[in-house]
């Protein structure tokens, strides 16, 4: 635990005995969070305060009533706001949760008062700016949340214990820095002495806290010193609140209990008694245990060379069932496909059988048609020679009409000459058209020359004639020129399938010669095949019944080797469980050797540990005698029971003074509440003005405390 928060746990184990956290929120209740933030002179007297406020109820707002008595009321959050009948706010807000702010001149719980020394001058800090020196900034707080109670008979004025925190920021001029009970950050170049603190607590336990130590760790006076070059103010923050849990950081995790405190003693003394019957017990039974380790040990290195035997016949079994786990996939799988064979076979051997009497029927069939293709080759062979010469003829021909259509040739050379002089005539005819004038233009000219209008009418009749003359017959030139154009591409597309026509006459005539080649070899061998047939017939009634034996003999193998193929499937599944156990076996062989492996290390260490602790149950039975005669018995009889009693009651007080103090501008009864305090002091240059802060505004967990407490206020 850091420095700063175990003194504040010890300071806090005097003033409470139990969680001061905040109840949880029951369904439908109102919540308020109140926040003050208040800025401070330099001096820390009041400049400024706002007050904001954080409404929440499960089933949303709407309806619920609020006290406040706030000034200048303000709603910052929830649309549909509130109306304000005195200090009654009656708010329209369907969601959950609803913020406002205000002001007030209600004075805090806890104030400050602020003092400056330079080189040990008290002076305003308005006159040390800007002067270098030893400074120091001491902060004095003070309780106004007060009461009076009676204890043993004696008033004694206690306070409600506000959780406070207090940081003096100094600028990077600043050096040698000393803070009792401080702590020590730097941030963004600058330097923060932060202090926890319990304003009035200590006045409240005076006389009660003798012999505890806590007098010194209860203060209500913080100073800090430091070397400073050309002063700036220096910065001072202030939180304080009802409940620990509402300033971040300082949750409470070791409150040290006082209450009881009296029992506690009489039931330690009681428990030391036991304690030291327990000692002598336990120093027989570390002997007993002592012994009992020796012989556990005997035992167990015995058991690690059975272990070792085990894994051993473990690990050859392990590799016999793998070898026997392949062997039988293998004849499992080699099973399958020889059933799968046989069935395809038998499946054969049927279509051969049936494929055996169709054969001898066709046979007769084929040795009649080959007789009758025999005869027809033969007559083919006949005509072979005047086909031959038909062929020579059209090759002869398709070569004549290819060389006159060719580009070179008679027609072909002739066509396209007949084509460029066409095009060119329709050229030139076009062009010609293109220089006449039109009839309009004609007249205009007719005009201009004088001519006498009588005479330019017949002119202009005559010229209209003859352009459109020389227009139809130029149309009729481009036309002819593009219905030539598409004869010349047919007498091209002509001659090139005359040349094609020639190619073909050649294949036809080479494959002619072939054909009948073909013809000659075709009748040899149709008088081949009705020779072979005649063989064939003479064998066939063989071949049928050999085709039904072995038909037979395939349906007898596939039906073993289906018997083989379950069978082997069988063994491969047993032989696969009977290696998957035996790895499980091998596993928990391995298993079993490591645990008793570790059990004899374990004994081995037992066994020294046993002897330790029986050494140690002696010293520690010696040793808890002295602390009862040394400690325990001086402490139970030096104990003030009227003292722990007082003390007892004075927290009581403050506790109860604490929980009634639940808001600070007000609230409705019922209402689940929660206040805290953020105090600031201005810059002496700055405005006495301050705005209200959206209390949720710190909500990054980055940075230290007091980066985030200054982050309220940027």
């Amino acid at each position: 635990m850091k420095p700063a928060k175990r003194i504040f746990c010890l300071a806090m184990s005097a003033v409470l005995a139990a969680s001061m956290g905040m109840p949880a929120i029951a369904a439908g209740e109102l919540e308020k969070k109140e926040t003050v933030y208040t800025i401070l002179n330099p001096d820390g007297s009041l400049s400024s305060q706002s007050v904001s406020v954080h409404l929440h109820r499960e089933g949303g707002l709407s309806g619920v009533a609020d006290e406040s008595s706030l000034s200048d009321i303000a709603c910052t959050s929830g649309e549909g706001g509130f109306t304000q009948n005195g200090q009654t706010l009656t708010w329209n807000v369907e969601a959950d949760d609803a913020r406002y702010s205000g002001s007030t001149e209600k004075q805090a719980p806890v104030s400050a008062e602020i003092t400056y020394r330079l080189d040990g001058t008290e002076a305003p800090l308005e006159e040390l700016l800007g002067k270098s020196g030893r400074l120091s900034v001491s902060v004095h707080f003070t309780n106004h949340e007060t009461a009076v109670v009676t204890v043993n008979g004696q008033e004694r004025q206690v306070c409600a214990p506000f959780f406070t925190m207090a940081a003096v920021v100094l600028d990077e001029n600043a050096t040698n820095i000393q803070a009792e009970h401080g702590r020590t950050e730097s941030f963004n170049g600058r330097q923060a002495v932060g202090f926890l603190c319990l304003p009035g607590v200590k006045d409240s336990l005076d006389g009660l806290l003798s012999g505890t130590g806590l007098e010194d760790k209860l203060f209500d006076n913080v100073t800090v010193e430091a070397d400073v070059k050309e002063l700036t103010a220096p910065t001072i923050f202030v939180a304080c609140a009802t409940d620990p849990e509402l300033l971040e950081d300082t949750a409470l995790d070791e409150l040290e209990k006082l209450e009881g405190l009296g029992d506690d003693m009489d039931a330690m003394e009681e428990a030391m008694t036991k304690l030291l019957d327990g000692a002598a017990q336990l120093a027989q039974g570390a002997s007993e245990l002592s012994t009992g380790a020796v012989k556990l040990q005997d035992g167990v290195i015995q058991l690690d060379n059975g272990a070792a035997k085990l894994r051993d016949g473990t690990a050859a079994l392990q590799n016999g069932a793998s070898a026997l786990n392949s062997g039988s996939v293998s004849a499992r799988d080699g099973a399958n496909e020889l059933k799968s064979g046989a069935d395809q076979l038998a499946a054969g051997l049927g279509n051969l059988q049936s494929g055996a009497g169709a054969l001898s029927s066709a046979c007769q069939q084929l040795k009649t048609g080959s007789a009758t293709l025999a005869a027809g080759l033969n007559t083919l062979n006949e005509q072979s020679a005047p086909l031959n010469n038909g062929a020579s003829q059209v090759l002869e021909g398709s070569a004549a009409l290819a060389e006159s259509l060719s580009p070179e040739g008679t027609l072909g050379s002739g066509s396209q000459a007949f084509a460029d002089a066409l095009s060119s005539a329709a050229a030139q005819g076009s062009a010609a058209m293109q220089q006449l004038p039109s009839p309009e233009a004609f007249g205009q000219l007719l005009a201009g020359a004088g001519i006498d209008p009588e005479q330019q009418a017949p002119l202009l009749t005559a010229y209209t004639s003859a352009y459109q003359a020389a227009g139809g017959l130029s149309s009729g030139m481009d036309q002819l020129n593009a219905q030539y154009a598409q004869i010349q591409g047919g007498i091209q597309q002509a001659g090139q399938g005359a040349a094609a026509l020639y190619q073909g006459a050649g294949a036809l005539s080479k494959g002619t010669a072939e054909y009948t080649q073909g013809v000659v070899n075709a009748a040899a061998g149709a008088n081949q095949l009705d020779s072979g047939l005649a063989q064939l017939g003479q064998q066939l009634p063989g071949l049928t019944g050999g085709v039904n034996e072995l038909a037979a003999g395939a349906n007898q193998l596939s039906v073993g080797a289906g018997s083989l193929r379950d069978g082997n499937a069988a063994l491969a599944d047993g032989a696969a469980q009977l290696a998957a156990g035996i790895d499980e076996l091998a596993a928990g062989a391995g298993q079993l050797t490591e645990g008793i492996q570790a059990l004899v290390r374990g004994a081995a260490e037992l066994a020294e540990g046993a002897s330790r602790l029986a050494e140690g149950s002696s010293e520690l039975q010696d040793g808890l005698i002295r602390f009862d005669q040394e400690a325990i018995s001086k402490l139970t009889s030096s104990v003030d029971p009227d003292q722990l009693e007082e003390l007892n009651v004075t927290v009581e007080s403050m506790k109860e003074l604490l929980k009634s103090y639940q808001s600070f501008s007000g609230a409705p009864e019922g209402t689940q509440n929660s206040v805290k305090f953020i105090m600031k002091t201005r810059q002496p240059e700055q405005k006495a003005e301050t705005e209200a802060v959206d209390e949720e505004y710190p909500t990054e967990e980055s940075g230290s405390l007091w980066e985030r407490i200054v982050g309220l206020f940027r």
